[in-house]
C-alpha cells in the first residue's frame, strides 16, 4: 500500500500554547510552503519543511497507534505546513475523529482547509523568520538562494487564510515566535489585520535549546503580565533538546 504524506506519529506531551503538558499523538506531515530561518537557528522540523522526507506511514499504522493508546485523547496534525495536503488532511481528520479525540492542527496559516478538527494552532510568521541569502544550512551545508527568501515571503503572511481558519474552526490560538522586543510591533499588526485581542495570542520565544529560549523568557513573561498576552514555553526543547519523537 502506497504511504501516506506523514513521516512521523508518536505519542508525547504538547509542549506549547494552551494544550501544553497534555499527552497527544503526534502526527507529522511533510512539505512547507515556507523556508524559516530565525535569528539563532533555522526551523526545527526542516525535515518537513526545507528538505521534507517522503511519507513512511500507512492508514494501517495511524489506527494501529491509536488502538495501542487508549488513554490518549488529543492529537495534534502538525507539519511542515499539514495545509499543503488538503484533501488527505480533511480525511485524516475524520479517521481521527472516529477514536473519539480532540484535534488540534497546527499550522503557519498559509491556505485554508476545512476540517472537522477541532483548535487551530495558528503560527504566523513574523519577518524575523525570513531566510537570509547565503547562510549554510546545517543539514546539507548549502547555501540559501534568493529563490527561497522570494517563495518565503510569498506565503508568510495570508492573513485572509488564517481568518478563514480562525472563523471555521470551534477554537484557535495564535502563537508567534518572538526573537527580540522588536518583533511586537509585528504583533500589533498582526492583531489588527485578524481582530485579534491579547488574550488570543501566546508568546512563545525563539529557540531550540533551553539556553536559546532563556534568552528571551525574563523580558516576555513580564511583558505578558503587563499586556494580558499568554506566554508559552516549549516544554518538548526544556526536557529533551533538539531531538526527534519526542
Amino acid at each position: 500500500m502506497k504511504n501516506l504524506p506523514i513521516i512521523e506519529i508518536y505519542p508525547c506531551v504538547q509542549g506549547e500554547g494552551r494544550y501544553a503538558g497534555v499527552p497527544h499523538i503526534l502526527i507529522r506531515l511533510t512539505g512547507c510552503k515556507l523556508r524559516c530561518q530565525f535569528s539563532g537557528s533555522f526551523c526545527d522540523t526542516h525535515y518537513a519543511s526545507w528538505n521534507p522526507e517522503k511519507g513512511k506511514f500507512t492508514y494501517e499504522q495511524i489506527q494501529e497507534l491509536y488502538e495501542q493508546n487508549p488513554q490518549i485523547k488529543h492529537t495534534m496534525v502538525t507539519g511542515g505546513g499539514p495545509t499543503l495536503h488538503g484533501d488527505f488532511l480533511k480525511e485524516l481528520c475524520l479517521l481521527i475523529k472516529s477514536y473519539d479525540h480532540h484535534i488540534t492542527i497546527e499550522t503557519e496559516g498559509s491556505e485554508f482547509v476545512d476540517t472537522v478538527a477541532d483548535c487551530i494552532s495558528l503560527s504566523p510568521k513574523l519577518s524575523n523568520s525570513t531566510p537570509r541569502v547565503g547562510s549554510i544550512k546545517p543539514w546539507n551545508g548549502q547555501v540559501v538562494t534568493q529563490i527561497e527568501v522570494e517563495r518565503h515571503e510569498m506565503w508568510r503572511q495570508n492573513y485572509s487564510a488564517m481568518r478563514q481558519l480562525i472563523d471555521y474552526h470551534f477554537e484557535f490560538q495564535v502563537k508567534p515566535v518572538i526573537s527580540n522586543p522588536e518583533d511586537m510591533s509585528e504583533v500589533r499588526e498582526l492583531m489588527r489585520e485578524l481582530d485579534l485581542i491579547p488574550s488570543d495570542i501566546y508568546l512563545m520565544p525563539e529557540g531550540i535549546t533551553d539556553e536559546q529560549l532563556q534568552k528571551n523568557r525574563q523580558w516576555l513573561i513580564e511583558l505578558c503580565i503587563k499586556e494580558g498576552f499568554n506566554y508559552t514555553d516549549r516544554l518538548h526543547v526544556i526536557a529533551y533538546g533538539d531531538r526527534r519523537g519526542v
